[in-house]
C-alpha cells in the first residue's frame, strides 16, 4: 500500500517560490540585531494559537499569549491543548536546526503525543499510536461526509512508505512544496485517533524550518491558513476527493501551501516594518535611555495592553528586580504609566506613545 503525490510544476508555482526565495532573505536582513528571539517567540506564540484555532480551539489570540506566558491551568482543556502546541513548536524549533535530522514515525508519533498530553478522552488516551478503528470526517454542521480514510490496517505501511516519502522530497523538491506535500500526505493518511491536522501542520513547518525557509522560524503559516480556514479546506477537500485515493495529483494543495507560505514570508516583512518604525519612534531623540528589554516589552504592552512586572519579566527574561527597574525608568522617561497598586500593579503604554496601544 502506497500513497503517491504527483503535481505539476506550473508558472504559478514557480512565481510563488521565486517571490518566497527573494522576500524570505530580504524580511531576515530587515529584523535589527538583538531582536530576533522577539521576533522568533511571537511566531511560535502565533502558529501555537493558530493551529488550535483551526480545530475550533476558543481561546483569543490574547488569552492564548497569556497562557503562554504564564502556563495552562490544567483543568482547562483548551488552554492545555495550546500550551501543548507551544511546546511541540519549541520542540521542532530545536530539532529543525539539525540538516541531517531524519524526519521518521517515532518524531510525528512523538509530536502527536506532546499534543494530546493531559487532555481528556479516548483519543488523548492513545496519543502517539496508530488509530485502530475507522475515523470517517464528517462536517460538524451539514453532518456530511467529507473524507474517509484508509482503514486502519493500511496505516502502518502507509506511515513506513511516508517517511521514505519525505526523505526523497526533502532532497528532490522545493521545500515549499516538499511541506506541502507532507502536510497533505499525513492528513490524507489521518494515522492518529486525533491531533492530524496540527501534527501535520507541525511536520510542514518541521521540513521549512530544516531548510531554512521558515527564516529562523519568524514565520507562522498557520496564522495564514486559520485566516483562509474554508480555502485551506477547500484545497484539502478539492485535493483528497471523499475516498483515500493510493495515487493523488496534489497540484491544488500544493498550489494554495505555497501561495500561504509566500503570503506568511510578505507578513513578517510587515511586521518587521512597522517594528522598526515603532522602535525608532522609541529610541530617535534619546537613544541611550531605553534599552533592547524595554523595546521588546513595550512591543507586548501594544499586543497584550498593560503588563504586570511578572509577565514583563518572562517576556523580556529577565529576572523581577531588573524588569521592576526597567518599568520604573520607563515610567519616568514617560513612555509607559502605572497603573493600580501593589500586587494588582500594570504598566500600560502612555498615551503619547503610539497613540496609545
Amino acid at each position: 500500500m502506497h500513497l503517491n503525490l504527483v503535481y505539476d510544476y506550473g508558472e504559478d508555482i514557480q512565481q510563488d517560490l521565486a517571490y518566497i526565495e527573494r522576500r524570505r532573505y530580504v524580511a531576515r536582513a530587515m529584523v535589527p540585531a538583538g531582536y530576533e528571539g522577539y521576533f522568533h517567540d511571537r511566531a511560535r506564540f502565533i502558529s501555537a494559537h493558530t493551529s488550535t484555532a483551526i480545530e475550533g480551539n476558543p481561546l483569543n489570540a490574547e488569552a492564548a499569549q497569556l497562557v503562554l506566558i504564564h502556563g495552562a491551568d490544567a483543568d482547562a482543556p483548551s488552554e492545555v491543548e495550546t500550551q501543548n502546541t507551544d511546546l511541540a513548536y519549541e520542540v521542532i524549533g530545536e530539532l529543525g536546526l539539525d540538516k541531517s535530522l531524519k524526519i521518521d514515525q517515532g518524531i510525528l508519533r512523538s509530536l502527536n503525543s506532546l499534543l494530546l498530553r493531559g487532555l481528556p478522552g479516548r483519543a488523548a488516551a492513545r496519543r502517539g499510536t496508530y488509530r485502530v478503528g475507522g475515523s470517517q470526517i464528517v462536517d460538524a454542521n451539514t453532518r456530511n461526509v467529507r473524507y474517509n480514510p484508509p482503514p486502519p490496517e493500511w496505516v502502518p505501511e502507509l506511515m513506513e512508505d511516508l517517511e521514505q516519502n519525505i526523505a526523497e522530497w526533502f532532497v528532490n523538491d522545493s521545500p515549499a512544496v516538499a511541506a506541502a506535500k507532507a502536510h497533505f500526505a499525513l492528513i490524507s493518511i489521518h494515522p492518529f485517533e486525533d491531533g492530524n491536522g496540527r501534527t501535520a501542520r507541525l511536520l510542514a513547518d518541521l521540513l521549512l524550518h530544516q531548510t531554512g525557509w521558515s527564516v529562523d522560524g519568524m514565520i507562522s503559516i498557520s496564522s495564514v491558513l486559520l485566516a483562509q480556514r474554508f480555502e485551506y479546506y477547500d484545497a484539502l477537500r478539492d485535493t483528497q476527493g471523499i475516498d483515500f485515493r493510493e495515487e493523488v495529483d496534489v497540484t491544488p494543495f500544493v498550489r494554495f501551501h505555497t501561495k500561504a507560505l509566500a503570503r506568511a514570508v510578505g507578513d513578517l516583512e510587515d511586521k518587521v516594518v512597522n517594528f522598526n518604525l515603532r522602535k525608532d519612534q522609541l529610541t530617535k531623540t534619546r537613544p541611550d535611555t531605553i534599552n533592547i528589554r524595554q523595546v521588546i516589552g513595550i512591543m507586548y504592552m501594544v499586543d497584550l495592553g498593560a503588563l504586570s512586572s511578572t509577565t514583563y519579566s518572562k517576556v523580556c527574561n529577565c529576572s523581577q528586580p531588573t524588569a521592576l527597574s526597567d518599568l520604573q525608568q520607563l515610567v519616568r522617561e514617560g513612555h509607559v504609566v502605572r497603573l493600580g497598586a501593589g500586587k494588582s500593579t500594570r504598566y500600560a503604554l502612555s498615551p503619547q506613545v503610539f497613540g496609545g496601544r
